[in-house]
């Protein structure tokens, strides 16, 4: 199977952009979140109805109008947070476990590996501008525990706000007894039988009835966790398992979490 082109690559191709063009456009990008098809509207190089149609031409895929498609079953599909980073949104779920995504770029297979590896689902890319795909997000997704501990596009004085933000929030919302209790292994809140570990841009949450959940980005995995356990012993089974996604830091902190925490506070 022939190896697909990249954006760059089919535009240079068509003669709608220049090598030059296309390096400076990479060069811009670096150290960015911005896709390299706005950039060179940016830039002058190419118009926006020229991506979409070469994009649509060349990649066989659809351009649509995402008022007509949008299903709001898969509003929670994908944290507001990938999103942002990617330009996308969910847009419906189809047969044997699709998720049919509006994207700017439908070339960018770094963003479809991402949120297939976040949703367990097969990505059938599809093709939006920019500014919809922007405005239906704001619109249509929303806002999440998970948006609150993304490491990925909050710098550290907004993570501490947002933290605060979220501590008033329980405040308000919960009257069940509730405290957040910051102790040397990391962050740890309790609301009612619930307990939340948070440490290393990872969270273990653990319900009354035993549930465990992990939430959060292994230093050197690709994508984000959202993984359920019945046990501790499934968690630490995870762990072994993917072993080497893990910073030291982070497996020695999900093992004082499992050793010291989780087994402390079993259901009864």
């Amino acid at each position: 199977m022939a190896k697909k082109m990249r954006l760059g690559e089919i535009l240079v191709h068509k003669k709608l952009a220049k090598i030059e063009d296309i390096d400076e456009a990479v060069r811009i990008q670096v150290g960015g979140n911005r896709r390299l098809g706005y950039i060179l509207i940016k830039m002058g190089v190419i118009s926006d109805d020229q991506l979409m149609d070469i994009l649509s031409a060349q990649l066989d895929v659809p351009i649509i109008r995402i008022d007509d498609e949008f299903s709001p079953e898969v509003k929670g599909a994908i944290p507001r947070y990938l999103c942002q980073k990617y330009t996308v949104l969910p847009i419906a779920k189809g047969g044997n476990n699709i998720l049919n995504l509006a994207m700017v770029d439908p070339s960018d297979d770094d963003a479809i590996k991402d949120i297939e590896g976040y949703t367990g689902m097969v990505v059938k890319p599809m093709l939006a501008r920019e500014k919809d795909i922007s405005q239906a997000i704001s619109a249509h997704i929303p806002f999440s525990i998970r948006d609150v501990f993304n490491p990925q596009i909050y710098g550290r004085a907004t993570r501490i706000i947002s933290l605060i933000a979220l501590v008033l929030l329980v405040i308000i919302g919960i009257a069940s007894y509730q405290y957040i209790k910051v102790e040397k292994y990391g962050t740890v809140s309790v609301i009612g039988d619930s307990r939340t570990f948070k440490n290393h841009d990872l969270m273990v949450g653990v319900e009354g009835n035993g549930k465990i959940s992990l939430l959060g980005h292994g230093a050197y995995s690709k994508g984000f966790y959202s993984v359920s356990f019945t046990s501790d012993a499934a968690l630490r089974a995870f762990l072994e398992q993917k072993r080497k996604n893990f910073s030291d830091k982070q497996y020695d902190w999900l093992n004082w979490v499992i050793n010291n925490q989780l087994s402390a506070h079993k259901p009864r």
